[in-house]
């Protein structure tokens, strides 16, 4: 009797547990519907469907023809072989096409048997296709058998037709695996132009048949990069010397390039290729010196330059070269535009050359802006005449805009509108709401990489359609894209780092209208995106979920105080150089500390910490509000500078612009520090700048002093800081070691670079130093 108990008892408990199995794989709760770009509509249910080994694909004979990528698709995010068929009963995956539907809209509905999609055309089914991919991801982060998906019904469908994404493969050149990985993540956010930047002043990335040397020099510069991200030094690097082999680089075969337009294709993206002239063409002419107005030997550009890198515009041969270059590009593209750039054009050479000033006076050309134009004009009969379209840089429009030329404004909107207004047709791409290549968060804790700065939330803030369009106007913006230069993005960490999350703000832009896009709810989508893309091993950027440190020193102590790019963030912090957790002071309201302390910070949600861990030491020094004099500087310098922000506990940062941290000095400069009593000092630290772009460099060499009875004498010295004289930006903290007892008066000289070196790119010219603070330890 006892038996036939426990045997009744297991069976009751065995159907409770598949009742609360069979829940568990029904229950929507827990399920996340965090898709990007945010769908038109998006309605949840009740139920979910399971996709698993006996789950079929049925594919409309409209889309018969690619089934296998569906298949594939499937496959790369659930490891699942589906069994395709044509009379699916249950637990099938079914995508057909309605005729009923715009093109690129698709309806996706997800029911407890089945998933449906429908789409206007095989564009439509692809962007339902990334919808469900992003579903099984984020819902699935530990599955390996099964994986469930909500039940919903989304109707969704593109703001605009244009939404891009540039990536420079000049600075640095990527491999077709890695071009394959680009296209795929475009095609995951619903982008659908990706702008191959393929020649620059640094390397030529396409294979020529008329013109092979484009490949065989062009395509190749010596080495002289610089893969440490510390070290910003693209600007400057020491050209290519006679003697030395160029080794680095490479360029797409014609066979690549088809490979690689197919693949684009598949994923409904359009390859839109960019030979960029007349500027930005060192790599042109070192293959074919007789196109530049200055003859002599040209090489491949090793980093960023500013002269003699344009082609001569007053040249026939220039307009043949071209001629023959478009054509092949033309041949092999089947997109209908071709970007010429036009960007930067340096026209220092054509204001010497008299073949070039007799050229402007022939034509009746106002300058050299009416030069520029004369060739982007001739540029784009050319163009035409290969059945394409023209587009360009918003520096096209210097001179006079050719007569079918499509804008691409990155100057900011103002080139954009003014084309939209002329009834010219537009790509919205501003610098600095969609330049990738900028930092992300606060400049002391990101990566230096970059020149200036873009957050996540003001990349995401960014209005397509300008307000100062009228309703007419604004149906000739195309949409919208965003461009990762690679000056300094060396690697593929780098480029993943630069681009995510900030591409997912890109692409809600392009494809989510205006009144449809929500901050708070587009972070909180983001969350569960970057679990997936950790899963993935995806080197990116968390620093929309970092807090900002801010202090503000007053010569005594340090206010400290955090803000976040996110709403009402939970910002836990430490004092004592241990790491933040749940259980660490929350933060509230400014903090003051009044001894040398590291501090360390994150963001927290529900006891889980969202980005990294921010960290800064702050130095409460002995030379804190001690006064400062000069005694070797002049009176004119002195009325530039605020020296007591020399003592002030005021640390600059590395951008920057609007720092009054920061104090210039011109020349080599000697302080003098009066303590108020006898002070024992272990050493003296000195903080400087270096943007060698701008003649900025850092301390060259510090030497210490102290006052006795005989007058001043050395108790310390730096020697000369040659690694602070290499060009690039950088915050530079150097520290000579000077124990010494009783101090009263302390000079601390700081001795600038005399003249700017040989090969440097201001060489020969006067450099300043920005210095923020002399820390007495």
């Amino acid at each position: 009797m006892h038996f036939k108990f426990l045997i009744k008892n297991y069976f009751v408990i065995f159907l409770i547990g598949i009742i609360i199995l069979s829940g568990c794989q029904t229950s929507t709760k827990d399920l996340k519907v965090s898709i990007i770009p945010k769908p038109v509509d998006l309605q949840r249910t009740e139920t979910s469907f399971l996709i698993n080994e006996k789950t079929t694909l049925s594919v409309g004979n409209e889309l018969k023809t690619h089934t296998n990528f569906l298949l594939q698709e499937i496959e790369k995010c659930t490891s699942l072989q589906l069994t395709v068929t044509d009379a699916p009963t249950e637990n099938f995956i079914v995508f057909l096409i309605d005729n009923n539907l715009k093109a690129d809209n698709y309806h996706l509905n997800i029911t407890n048997t089945h998933i449906k999609i429908e789409a206007g055309n095989y564009g439509g089914a692809v962007y339902a296709l990334q919808s469900l991919k992003q579903l099984i991801k984020i819902n699935n982060l530990e599955q390996t058998k099964s994986f469930i998906v909500p039940g919903l019904s989304i109707k969704d469908g593109p703001e605009f037709g244009w939404r891009g994404y540039m990536l420079d493969v000049s600075r640095h050149f990527h491999s077709v695996k890695e071009i394959k990985e680009v296209l795929d993540f475009m095609s995951e956010l619903k982008l659908n132009r990706f702008h191959w930047h393929l020649s620059d002043d640094q390397g030529f990335r396409l294979e020529m048949k008329k013109f092979p040397k484009l490949n065989q020099i062009g395509s190749w510069r010596v080495d002289r990069n610089t893969t440490d991200e510390n070290i910003n030094a693209v600007w400057g690097r020491l050209p290519q010397q006679e003697g030395e082999v160029a080794s680095y680089g490479g360029f797409y075969t014609r066979e690549q390039v088809k490979e690689l337009i197919a693949y684009g294709q598949e994923r409904n993206i359009e390859i839109l290729p960019e030979i960029d002239v007349p500027g930005h063409s060192q790599a042109i002419i070192a293959s074919y010196p007789e196109l530049a107005c200055e003859k002599k030997k040209y090489y491949v550009a090793t980093g960023a330059v500013r002269e003699n890198n344009t082609l001569c515009p007053s040249n026939a041969y220039t307009y043949e070269f071209m001629q023959a270059v478009i054509s092949e590009v033309a041949e092999l593209f089947p997109i209908g535009y071709i970007h010429i750039g036009g960007d930067e054009c340096n026209k220092s050479n054509w204001k010497k050359h008299a073949q070039c000033q007799n050229f402007i006076k022939k034509h009746n050309l106002k300058d050299e802006h009416g030069l520029q134009s004369y060739f982007i004009h001739e540029l784009e009969k050319i163009v035409n005449a290969n059945g394409k379209e023209l587009i360009g840089w918003d520096e096209i429009l210097d001179g006079g805009l050719a007569p079918n030329a499509t804008v691409m404004s990155w100057r900011g909107e103002k080139g954009g509108i003014e084309s939209a207004k002329m009834g010219h047709d537009v790509i919205m791409s501003p610098s600095s709401y969609q330049y990738l290549d900028f930092k992300q968060g606060q400049s002391d804790f990101e990566p230096n990489l970059g020149y200036a700065q873009t957050l996540l939330s003001k990349c995401y803030s960014y209005k397509v359609i300008p307000d100062t369009l009228t309703q007419q106007e604004a149906k000739y913006i195309l949409g919208t894209q965003a461009n990762l230069w690679s000056e300094s993005i060396s690697d593929w960490g780098k480029l993943t780092y630069m681009t995510f999350p900030r591409l997912f703000a890109v692409a809600e832009n392009a494809w989510t209208s205006q009144k449809n896009k929500n901050w708070d709810n587009f972070t909180e989508r983001l969350k569960p995106q970057f679990k997936v893309m950790e899963k993935q091993g995806l080197r990116f950027a968390k620093s929309v979920f970092n807090p900002w440190l801010h202090h503000q020193g007053n010569g005594k102590s340090i206010k400290i105080w955090f803000t976040s790019e996110i709403s009402n963030p939970e910002i836990r912090y430490t004092l004592d150089g241990s790491e933040p957790s749940a259980k660490s002071n929350l933060f509230s309201d400014t903090l003051t500390i009044e001894k040398t302390a590291i501090v360390k910070a994150a963001l927290f949600e529900n006891d889980s910490r969202l980005g990294d861990v921010i960290e800064k030491e702050f130095f409460v020094h002995k030379a804190a509000g001690v006064p400062v004099k000069i005694v070797s500087e002049t009176d004119e310098t002195k009325s530039k500078i605020n020296l007591n922000a020399l003592t002030d506990l005021c640390y600059g940062q590395l951008l920057e612009r609007g720092d009054t941290c920061w104090q210039r000095f011109d020349n080599t400069v000697e302080f003098e520090l009066s303590f108020d009593k006898p002070t024992d000092i272990e050493s003296v630290t000195i903080r400087s700048l270096r943007h060698t772009l701008q003649t900025l460099y850092a301390a060259y060499r510090i030497e210490v002093s102290v006052k006795d009875t005989d007058g001043f004498k050395q108790v310390g010295d730096s020697g000369y800081l040659n690694e602070n004289i290499i060009q690039g930006r950088n915050l530079f903290s150097n520290t000579v070691n000077c124990p010494t007892k009783g101090v009263t008066i302390l000079r601390v000289k700081v001795i600038k670079v005399k003249e700017i070196p040989e090969n440097h790119v201001n060489e020969g010219k006067q450099a300043f130093m920005k210095l923020d603070e002399i820390i007495v330890l």
